[in-house]
């Protein structure tokens, strides 16, 4: 028999205040294991909360040293809840500096701030993509990356919410709009309740289960780009059901049922984010053109405008039911440049931003602040696009599933795109494996994090770098990839490219503190040095080349990569499907296996399926990875306190403390 998974509504109004506090003081590096446990025994009404403490030391010699509390909640003299959180060690690689660089993660016991938000903070950013709030055009994720993270749109549901340089596990999802969800007992559908005290901002009602199904259906139906609709589980992209006005479904396509479903549509603490809900009640009333760009807010802050590629300003609202900032409005900017972001806090003119790891160091201690660790180090990886090796689609739209390679108008196996193969001819395929094996043998790999990163890298191998990084247990050392200039020329010699040929890779450059330019300059050097390649960068930003890997058009080596925790599935974003690719389609035999991996529940199994997977894309070479750079974000001076959750850049302003 099912039941529900009810969740605490109201004391999630005091999830700051009452975190249990934990303090990391680092010596050197290395990690332990992570283990948070948290109990809760009842939930009543809040009236007034008693906090009691016990808190134990322990010194992990040469690691860390770890505090554990227990509060304990009371009101009105009754014992209500006990919170017990263990936390053990944030890791900080070896070549962070530590004198210079204050990586201090504290989650304190906050206040529940009285009286209306005071004061501004200003947040400088890469990239500001136009609001675009009907979530089928939504192809940059803005209401559920910006948005979400800024507290102005919500989720049903949210991923695990991990302090910085903590790991959110795949499958522990918190409730936000939606109080309980059950999933059936066959596995067809899930089933949320909805909260009944969430409201749309400029008077637009309550937020109801009509909502949910609306802003779910409209990011998977037919022709949908969304960012958040083309990442979801394969088999929950469905149209949802509306049971009554405070009960949504989604049902379940028949054996598809995926373990980590919560994963992505949660959105917060693994990504930029995918979903936030918007109101069906506002698009019916506004239509499609002006509801696309004016917000309407469920969130602790509202939008007060919102304009693409310049700036965005959030004000908090009088009241809400899950948190009151203490900051009144937050002020973002598009920064693209580096430099400019890094001018910017050294000036105090933004209290928060992210520059290039190499760099932080010495900004920190010019300027003052604190750098915080953000998110999974990306491995920064060349994505050998054009090989759309696919004969069928099975999530594309009807009438689109009996595809064959060729239409593919990036599928251009011939002698001016040598690194792609065409797919049932073992002579082009050969021939395309040795020229992108010779690519990747002149990547001076360790020079690179020497003298282009500053040592602030760790060397990596593997598309799925972040699962399996070298030393761990399931890297397997055929993986490693040696530098070696000699061998490169014969194997381009042998593939009768020996005096080389014209490539224009892409490189964004609105996205450097994740993925470095710098890099890839170098690595241009290296293959115009070594196998005699005319190498021309395209360095057009991230928006304006997107779509082609959304539409397949895509068929020039790419720099970009991306992890997820062990066991995360990848298959998404390489298999044939309606969304964006990293420039290649697996054959279906390939897919049909790895795809399995969506529904496995053993995170062992999908771990090992993970190896495979790797072993596939290293034998033909197809995503050489050159170092993974872990992201930090800088933290001004301005700022007494801030509770950010595990993601690559700046969230969740209600925490926020000036001082």
């Amino acid at each position: 028999m099912s039941s529900w998974s009810i969740w605490p509504s109201k004391s999630f109004l005091y999830a700051g205040a009452l975190m249990a506090a934990f303090a990391v003081v680092f010596a050197c590096g290395g990690t332990e294991t992570i283990v948070v446990e948290k109990e809760v025994i009842k939930e009543v009404p809040v009236e007034k909360i008693v906090e009691k403490e016990v808190v134990k030391t322990i010194e992990v010699p040469g690691e860390t040293v770890v505090v554990e509390k227990e509060v304990i909640k009371e009101v009105a003299g009754e014992t209500i809840i006990v919170e017990k959180e263990v936390v053990k060690t944030v890791s900080v690689p070896e070549y962070v500096d530590r004198e210079v660089v204050k990586v201090v993660t504290e989650y304190a016991t906050l206040e529940v701030p009285v009286g209306a938000p005071e004061g501004e903070i200003h947040v400088g950013i890469g990239y500001i993509t136009p609001l675009v709030q009907l979530c089928s055009l939504d192809s940059r994720g803005s209401v559920g990356g910006i948005g979400v993270d800024y507290e102005a749109f919500e989720g049903l549901f949210t991923s695990e919410h991990t302090p910085p340089g903590v790991i959110p596990s795949q499958d522990v999802y918190s409730p936000e709009i939606a109080s309980g969800w059950v999933v059936a007992q066959d596995l067809s559908n899930i089933t949320f309740k909805i909260r009944r005290d969430s409201e749309w901002s400029k008077g637009y009602g309550p937020v109801t289960a009509h909502d949910v199904a609306f802003t779910y259906s409209s990011c998977v139906e037919e022709g949908s780009i969304s960012n958040g609709g083309e990442q979801i589980a394969f088999g929950h992209m469905t149209q949802w059901e509306v049971l009554d006005d405070y009960t949504a479904v989604m049902p379940v396509k028949d054996g598809e049922f995926s373990p980590t479903w919560g994963v992505w549509m949660g959105g917060r603490g693994h990504s930029d984010g995918t979903y936030g809900l918007i109101s069906k009640n506002a698009y019916e009333q506004m239509g499609d053109e002006k509801f696309s760009s004016n917000a309407v807010t469920s969130g602790p802050y509202e939008i007060n405008f919102w304009t693409g590629h310049d700036q965005i300003e959030f004000e908090a609202k009088p009241s809400h039911w899950r948190a009151r900032p203490h900051v009144a409005k937050v002020h973002l900017y598009e920064m693209p440049e580096d430099s400019i972001r890094e001018a910017a806090y050294r000036t105090g003119e933004v209290d928060f931003t992210n520059i290039s790891t190499k760099k932080v160091g010495g900004v920190v201690k010019d300027a003052g602040g604190v750098a915080i660790p953000a998110g999974m180090p990306w491995p920064q990886t060349i994505y050998m696009s054009g090989n759309y090796w696919a004969e069928t689609c099975k999530t594309c739209p009807d009438g689109e599933q009996d595809l064959v390679a060729n239409p593919r108008e990036g599928y251009t196996p011939d002698s001016d795109h040598p690194w792609i193969g065409r797919y049932g001819d073992d002579e082009s395929m050969e021939n395309a494996r040795l020229v992108r094996y010779a690519m990747n043998l002149v990547i001076d790999r360790q020079g690179i994090i020497d003298n282009v990163l500053g040592g602030y890298a760790d060397i990596a191998y593997s598309y799925l770098h972040t699962q399996f990084p070298p030393g761990t247990t399931y890297y397997q050392d055929d993986w490693t990839i040696p530098f070696d200039p000699d061998l490169a020329k014969e194997k381009l010699t042998e593939a009768g490219y020996g005096d080389g040929f014209a490539v224009e890779p892409w490189v964004s450059p609105d996205t450097a503190h994740l993925w470095d330019p710098e890099v890839f300059d170098a690595v241009a050097e290296m293959w115009r040095k070594h196998l005699s390649l005319d190498v021309t960068i395209d360095r057009s930003p991230y928006s304006t080349r997107r779509p082609e890997a959304v539409n397949k058009t895509m068929n020039v080596p790419w720099f970009h990569g991306w992890g997820l925790p062990p066991g995360g599935p990848k298959t998404s974003s390489l298999c044939a499907g309606p969304g964006i690719m990293v420039g290649m389609e697996l054959p279906d035999e390939e897919c049909e296996y790895h795809l399995l991996t969506e529904g496995d529940p053993s995170q062992t199994s999908r771990t090992e399926r993970n190896v495979e997977l790797q072993n596939w894309l290293h034998k033909w070479q197809l995503t050489p990875t050159i170092s993974a750079v872990p992201n930090y974000m800088l933290q001004g001076p301005r700022i007494e306190s801030y509770q950010p959750y595990w993601n690559p850049g700046f969230n969740n302003p209600s925490t926020v403390v000036l001082k």
